[in-house]
């Protein structure tokens, strides 16, 4: 389990609002607990590792029909839209756990 930022969404920028939840990558399948509710992959179809300008790099996983966006904060500050650092290291083990679950899936 570790603490991670997501969105749903096509875009990610600046105005971005992310939502802060405990993935769960311990479990078959992987999923992300958020006060919204359980957000479960299990119909991965493309995971990537990218970098996002001037907002740090991100997991990028389509999921079913929804994209969603995820990385693991070193440091998450609530004040308007949010301010983030993203601990890159976690966020590439993640991306790693992610991967191999979409490889098992196939």
């Amino acid at each position: 389990m570790m603490k991670v930022i997501y969105h749903i969404g096509k875009t990610i920028g600046f105005d971005t609002i992310a939502k802060k939840g405990i993935i769960k990558v311990d479990t078959q399948p992987i999923m992300i607990e958020s006060k919204e509710g359980n957000l479960v992959l299990n119909d991965l179809k493309c995971v990537d590792l990218i970098k996002v300008n001037g907002l740090g790099t991100m997991i990028k996983v389509q999921n079913s029909s929804d994209i969603i966006y995820i990385a693991v904060p070193r440091i998450f500050i609530e004040i308007g839209t949010g301010f983030i650092i993203v601990n890159f290291f976690a966020t590439k083990k993640l991306y790693i756990r992610i991967n191999k679950e979409w490889r098992n899936q196939l």
